[in-house]
This record gives C-alpha cells, structure tokens and sequence, in this order.
C-alpha cells in the first residue's frame, strides 16, 4: 500500500527492473483495477495494465512520478472514451437506416440495364462465332512436315563420339611467356 505517488511510481519501477520475462505481471490494485506490468515487444516498451472487464494498456517511462500521472490520466479518460464511442455507435446506426433505406428503393435504371445486358449478349455471341470461322480459316493445312515429328539430335551420341576422337596435345605456356613460346 502506498499513499505517496514518488514511492508508488519508484515501486513500479523496480518491478518493471525486476520482471523475469516478458509475460504479464500481477503487482496489485490501483484505483479499483487490477495493476499488472508486462513487456511489449511490438513496441519494445514496458507497460502498465489496468484490468477490470477489458485491459486498457499505459506506457511506461522512466519518470516515477509520470508513470503514476500516466495511470490515473488513461483512468480519468475513460469518461471521454465512452462518449466518444456511444457517439461513434449512433453514428454507425444512423448510416445503418440510411442503408436500409437506399437498399430498399427500386433501381432507377433497371429497364436499361436489361436491354444493354442483352445487347451485350448478342454482341458476345456473334463475335464467338466469328472468332470460332477465323479460326478454323486461319488453321494452316496440315502437310507432311507437321505430321512427322521433328528427331532431335542426341546428346549422348555426340559426347560418345567426342571420347572416340584424340584430344589435341597443346603446347606447355607458361604464365610467365608473354608472345607465347613455350620454354
């Protein structure tokens, strides 16, 4: 139990020094909530965690004092959080009934789009079948050349008749013979 913030805030910085691993740490209660450390490795910070249904995470620094300014600042927000998020909730119903509504009215354009989607399907339909004549005329006629497959020439053959052939002897150089005399 501490009653001064400086002894509180020092407190928690020797548990932050003292934590075995990055798992969450239970250290106590401050202002009704469950007051836990851990380390976050996404961030590479220490953090302080208040816990009651949700989880509401604070950085911590190296400040004893701040990091106690920091845990009742997030608990004093909390106020302002909730109304942000009812705003937000009755922001997302009105857009909801708007929705709703604009879902509900008939496609102004319907008659339209059935006569273009079946226009669409004629025009598709004809140049099938223009591409399918072009190409059966484009087809070249088959000749005996294509019929025949083409032999291709083997690869074993012709290292078998390379281990047939003397190799050449080449002279001695040396990397020192510069006009290419062998000495």
């Amino acid at each position: 139990m501490y009653d001064d913030k400086k002894a509180a805030g020092e407190r928690l910085l020797l548990a932050r020094q003292e934590m075995p691993n990055a798992d969450m740490m239970l250290l106590g209660t401050y202002r009704g909530f469950e007051l836990n450390i851990r380390f976050d490795s996404f961030k590479n910070e220490h953090q302080a965690v208040l816990r009651a249904e949700l989880s509401y995470p604070v950085s911590l620094g190296d400040d004893t004092r701040g990091n106690i300014t920091r845990l009742d600042n997030a608990i004093d927000n909390f106020a302002d959080r909730i109304a942000d998020a009812e705003n937000a909730l009755q922001n997302l119903e009105q857009q909801k009934q708007a929705a709703e509504i604009e879902v509900a009215k008939p496609f102004a354009q319907e008659k339209e789009l059935a006569e273009k989607s079946a226009r669409l399907a004629e025009l598709n339909a004809l140049l099938n079948i223009d591409r399918d004549r072009s190409s059966s005329q484009d087809a070249p006629e088959e000749t005996e050349e294509t019929e025949t497959p083409a032999t291709r020439p083997s690869v074993l053959a012709a290292l078998g008749e390379k281990t047939n052939q003397p190799e050449p002897v080449k002279p001695f150089r040396s990397y020192y013979d510069k006009d290419g005399d062998a000495r």
